[in-house]
């Protein structure tokens, strides 16, 4: 059954759009039936928003009895939209509603478009276990304010959102608490001119920051992803290359880290500025006389575990000039630790090439490295590092060379197609021991991959099946409104939840009774989340990418690395509302 989550229409009045939460509830409910759900939101679907970290989509748990156990929160213009997972209904609405506009701004501002004088929720992260942060454009004027998770009323002050969210909503931003602190990347000024990647709201700790305006440090980012792992928060996101300039504008994947532990230089060199930020090239190609590279990064995962080793996995798409393509690639952890460990980049010569810089020229303790740990293991804070290695971290953030893949090529590709999100569920099938893809595409359309057993390196993945989930006359949005901007797993319930820009869409990951009661067909589709192949261990399966049989077919799925001949559950059509076994 799918199921598509959607704001009602109201007609609204000045007093209806009062601002706080429910302020005018009684005389909402006179103006229209759903006074639950006054937005400003001109009388039409919510407009739902990418948000940090690169996902519209909040799973929070609750940690006490008054808190739902599961509760989506959906960042949207002008509102926070609360979704209880547990309702049985057919069309879920939104439990609680959070009004965040600014109706004196409002469409009286004159910066530019009627659209971009809203209150764009771009930043909605877990503080604690009990309130969330959030932070919206304000029609240009960000600002961020905290709100308990159980009532989504507002506590303490608003404080400005400066290097915490956007000024636009098109610009993308990354932020996530860890240690009690806000990282968070995106630009910091009016003319995202400033790209920024900093950490704020530290008790005890002061603010810190990148360079500003340095090509070196980040040169026109778009931040995909924020994670931590060990000593260190990981940022994720596509840049203007400055190392190959001499071939124009080209876009590549990073991986830059900060240590958590970093308090900023001296007040000499690099003060109040971040010590320990690094960045190297993540790589994701398809080998061969002559690389064919994604360079584009669209999403990551968090850590999983594959094959025994904790690793990330990543979407990638083709240049913006280039046919429309992507390609999943996975890294290992401790390769992109020994790519930070390996030797720096800069610039010599005439033409300005891009070279490794001698061992014996990079000073010691290692510029980059957390203080107290490794080779900085006598240095008590990160202000006490000699200026020479301050110095040189100022002038040396990129690191040569590249992160490869796990298994030096891809784990999924697909051609002819921009996907635009991830999701991974690596505990499917009865023993849980099964991971499977999901991938977001720009027309609307889930594909679901099954992905090899085997290493990375070995027997190819295999598309499942391809959803088209999106409908017109059903989640009304913006031009463009088609495309993917989030995926949730939401295990508990076996449903993946689907955000566009009006719309949240509900799909079961079973989806058996497109097979009917022929077991060929659905032992051929190879599908873990089917009963009939999850309990059925003994078997003869054939390999993945060659599969007997020909029920729903590929036709029209255009041209994909590792699919099956005549490889089941393929579906290209509208989805089903039948409910599956």
């Amino acid at each position: 059954m799918f199921v598509v989550v959607q704001a009602r229409a109201c007609l609204f009045t000045r007093d209806c759009i009062a601002g706080d939460l429910f302020a005018s509830a009684s005389l909402c409910k006179r103006v229209c039936a759903c006074a639950r759900l006054c937005t400003l939101v001109h009388a039409c679907a919510p407009v739902f928003l990418p948000m940090a970290p690169a996902r519209p989509l909040v799973l929070v748990h609750g940690t006490c009895p008054c808190v739902p156990s599961h509760t989506h929160a959906l960042p949207a213009r002008d509102h926070i939209y609360a979704f209880d997972l547990g309702q049985d209904k057919g069309t879920l609405y939104p439990e609680r509603v959070r009004g965040l506009g600014t109706p004196s701004l409002g469409i009286r501002g004159g910066w530019g478009p009627r659209d971009e004088c809203h209150n764009y929720i771009r930043v909605l992260v877990p503080r604690d276990a009990g309130t969330l942060l959030a932070c919206g454009t304000n029609a240009f004027s960000p600002l961020c304010r905290t709100y308990q998770v159980s009532s989504l009323a507002q506590e303490g002050e608003e404080v400005s959102g400066q290097a915490r969210c956007p000024f636009d909503a098109k610009q993308s931003i990354v932020a996530l608490f860890v240690d009690g602190s806000l990282y968070s990347a995106t630009v910091a000024d009016f003319q995202a001119s400033d790209a920024v990647i900093y950490r704020s709201l530290s008790p005890g700790r002061p603010p810190l920051r990148t360079l500003k305006y340095s090509s070196r440090w980040l040169q026109e980012p778009h931040f995909v992803q924020v994670l931590p792992y060990g000593p260190y928060v990981y940022f994720f996101f596509r840049e203007v290359s400055v190392e190959l300039s001499a071939m124009g504008k080209v876009l590549v994947a990073r991986v830059a880290r900060v240590c958590r532990n970093d308090r900023g230089g001296s007040p000499r060199v690099l003060e109040r500025r971040w010590t320990s930020f690094l960045k190297v090239r993540l790589q994701c190609a398809v080998p061969g006389d002559t690389v064919f590279s994604f360079d584009v990064l669209e999403a990551v995962t968090p850590p999983r575990a594959l094959h025994g080793r904790p690793a990330v996995l990543a979407l990638f798409g083709t240049q913006p000039n280039s046919i429309p393509g992507s390609a999943v690639c996975a890294f290992y952890l401790a390769d992109m630790e020994r790519a930070f460990e390996g030797p720096f980049a800069e610039p010599r010569g005439a033409a300005g090439t891009w070279t490794p810089v001698p061992e014996d020229r990079v000073p010691q303790p290692r510029p980059g490295c957390c203080a107290g740990m490794g080779p900085a293991t006598g240095v008590t804070s990160s202000g006490d590092f000699p200026d020479e290695t301050l110095s040189f971290a100022k002038e040396h953030p990129l690191l040569h060379g590249a992160v490869a893949p796990a298994g030096g090529r891809p784990l999924f590709t697909r051609t002819g197609t921009r996907l635009t999100r991830l999701a991974v569920d690596t505990g499917a099938g009865p023993w849980r021991n099964q991971t499977v893809l999901f991938l977001g595409a720009e027309d609307g359309r889930v594909l679901k991959v099954l992905m090899a057993a085997q290493h990375p390196s070995g027997t190819p993945a295999l598309l499942l099946e391809e959803i088209s989930l999106y409908d017109p006359a059903r989640c009304r949005g913006p031009r463009g409104a088609s495309r993917v901007l989030g995926l949730e797993l939401h295990s508990p319930g076996q449903e993946l939840y689907v955000a566009f820009a009006g719309c949240l869409v509900r799909v079961p990951l079973s989806r058996c009774a497109q097979h009917g009661a022929c077991r060929r067909s659905c032992l051929a589709a190879r599908d873990p989340y089917c009963p009939m192949v999850s309990n059925t261990p003994s078997v003869p399966q054939a390999p993945i990418g060659r599969h007997p049989g020909n029920h729903g077919g590929t036709q029209g799925l255009g041209g994909t690395h590792g699919i099956g001949e005549g490889a089941g559950g393929g579906t290209g059509g509208t989805p089903r509302t039948r409910e599956g076994p």
